[in-house]
């Protein structure tokens, strides 16, 4: 299980390289380049972002400047979108220095692997619900479509990329550190290299200014392996874009 609290870092914006879009999760042909570029998304994605869709009732932790200023919202159905810091989580089959490091991932790849923190962007959720209710103040993920390799837009500074659901914050049955599944806003090495930003688990990450946009639904769950899974992601992030650039009415 993940735990993180980290120092900010602030990442020198670096500009949009556009993935190849593919026709399935776990599929890698290339397809067109998207109708609607990452910033276009991100506006309309902001733009939804309204009190009325917002989906918790409680607000969430920043896990990098522990601020509780964190929601989540349904921006279209079924698509569900935050804002916050990055910190960055090292845990999985790869090994790292970083002394919080831990050896398993709440969810695997297509064979049954940990997932590799160095290898596979992935994002990370709260564990279970905090307040122990249903339904939950917080957004808990199992009420929401969301399962293990769940594919997610992550967005930074002029960039996107695809990522998955890999790890979880720790639980209410879990002592692993001081940090809580009401956190949100923490991420793999590699998504936070792709991102441009600090990818170091002790002294990287950034306080804010990342939004993570995640598709709900059994056909959006990522296949593949470690070695796979990164370039899967990333092949989806056109087709991501044109689908939500469309249900957003861009």
């Amino acid at each position: 299980m993940s735990s993180r609290s980290r120092s900010a870092v602030v990442a020198a914006a670096l500009t949009l390289v556009a993935p190849f879009a593919v026709k399935t999760a776990d599929a890698a042909t290339a397809d067109a380049a998207p109708s609607y570029t990452a910033a276009q998304v991100l506006a309309g994605v902001k733009k939804n972002s309204t009190t009325a869709n917002k989906v918790n009732t409680k607000a969430h932790i920043n896990t990098m400047t522990r601020a509780k200023n964190v929601n989540v919202y349904q921006v279209t159905p079924g698509v569900y979108a935050y804002s916050s810091g990055l910190a960055v989580d090292t845990d999985g089959s790869d090994p790292d220095p970083d002394p919080d490091h831990q050896g398993q991932t709440t969810f695997q790849d297509s064979n049954g692997k940990q997932l590799g923190a160095h290898h596979v962007p992935f994002y990370v959720l709260g564990d279970d619900c905090w307040d122990r209710k249903s339904p939950c103040p917080h957004f808990f993920y199992k009420e929401h479509g969301i399962k293990g390799r769940q594919f997610a837009l992550v967005f930074y500074k002029g960039k996107v990329i695809g990522a998955i659901f890999g790890d979880t914050q720790t639980g209410n049955s879990q002592t692993t550190s001081d940090n809580d599944s009401r956190e949100l806003g923490e991420a793999s090495v590699k998504a936070a290299s792709l991102l441009g930003i600090p990818s170091s688990g002790t002294t990287g990450g950034v306080d804010n200014g990342v939004t993570v946009v995640i598709f709900s639904g059994a056909s959006w769950v990522v296949n593949g392996t470690n070695a796979t899974l990164n370039s899967n992601a990333q092949a989806l992030v056109s087709k991501a874009l044109d689908t939500l650039g469309a249900e957003l009415g861009l």
